[in-house]
């Protein structure tokens, strides 16, 4: 890739040769999809098979979105190619053969994300680079999961949701019992399938979360809240699931509540999430105020309790 030399007035990121770039990250994504042709068809196969990485497709576009939403924090300058980019890419190319080897998946999930890495910082340069990484990290999220990993996190995941759910059935004046991951009624029995224990709600509002504080200009540490929270949002939303399924089994009957509860409410999940976390998110702006310290020769600016604010003026 030639090398341009930077004007000192250069206000902006600049990138003359867009077009030679453009070609050469399409030559890169053909060469890392026709590499990792196998694990991308494994990941397609989980993402169509398993409810809880259903979200796998929208990874790719929500990554793109954020790196465009983040083109405002490349620095100014003009566009070079980052030599770097080579070690990063000869890194992820000894991942790649030592997955083939060991065939262990989450080598070749980590030789693909240093490899795009590298293409980044080799085609694009280090500017962009600094302005668009955690886009790239947030790939990372359309990897499933080692099956080991998945499977401690889905029991308790299951055993939890069971439990939580029955007590809330029982205020609905249902007599329930939880046993393992089956919550028994008086007319049936409700099993906390593994495609329901709440992985799936777990994956996608972290990856919501995640995203949200990437875009954010919020302090750091309402970012760190706001990425703790995607446990219990995922939570909430999953045993608010089981409980209206068992209630729909109990009221409507098991046919209507499967075809409705069951399937639909999985999306609904995903709706009731974005609520909570724009409910999250109006109470930080409800409860702190940013004010500017308008004092000569400081440009501070803080955070403030907003019941605080009266009693300052």
């Amino acid at each position: 890739m030639p090398e341009i030399t930077s004007r000192q007035d250069v206000q902006q990121w600049q990138c003359p040769d867009w077009r030679l770039r453009i070609v050469a990250t399409v030559i890169f994504v053909i060469a890392l999809t026709a590499l990792f042709a196998d694990f991308l068809g494994e990941c397609l196969s989980r993402w169509s098979n398993e409810p809880q990485y259903s979200h796998g497709f929208l990874i790719p576009f929500m990554a793109i979105g954020l790196g465009w939403c983040r083109r405002h924090r490349i620095p100014a300058g003009v566009a070079r190619s980052s030599w770097p980019g080579i070690l990063l890419l000869s890194v992820g190319a000894v991942l790649h053969i030592s997955a083939g080897y060991l065939y262990f998946s989450v080598l070749d999930a980590a030789a693909l994300l240093c490899m795009i890495a590298g293409a980044v910082l080799l085609v694009w340069g280090r500017r962009f680079f600094r302005g668009v990484w955690p886009a790239i990290l947030f790939l990372s999220f359309m990897m499933p999961l080692p099956f080991e990993l998945e499977r401690a996190m889905s029991a308790p995941l299951q055993l939890l949701g069971a439990s939580e759910a029955a007590f809330y059935i029982q205020t609905l004046g249902i007599p329930a019992v939880a046993q393992g991951s089956t919550i028994l009624m008086v007319d049936t029995q409700l099993g906390v399938e593994e495609a329901c224990s709440g992985m799936r709600m777990m994956m996608v509002f972290l990856a919501i979360c995640v995203a949200a504080a990437i875009i954010s200009e919020r302090p750091r540490w309402e970012k760190i809240i706001i990425l703790l929270s995607a446990i219990p949002i995922a939570l909430v939303c999953n045993i608010a699931r089981i409980v209206a399924t068992a209630y729909a089994h109990h009221t409507v009957g098991s046919q209507m509540a499967d075809l409705v509860f069951h399937d639909v409410s999985g999306w609904l999940m995903i709706v009731m999430g974005f609520i909570l976390l724009k409910a999250e998110l109006l109470l930080f702006d409800w409860l702190f105020i940013e004010i500017e310290d308008q004092s000569p020769g400081i440009g501070l600016r803080t955070m403030v309790p907003a019941c605080s604010t009266g009693a300052a003026q």
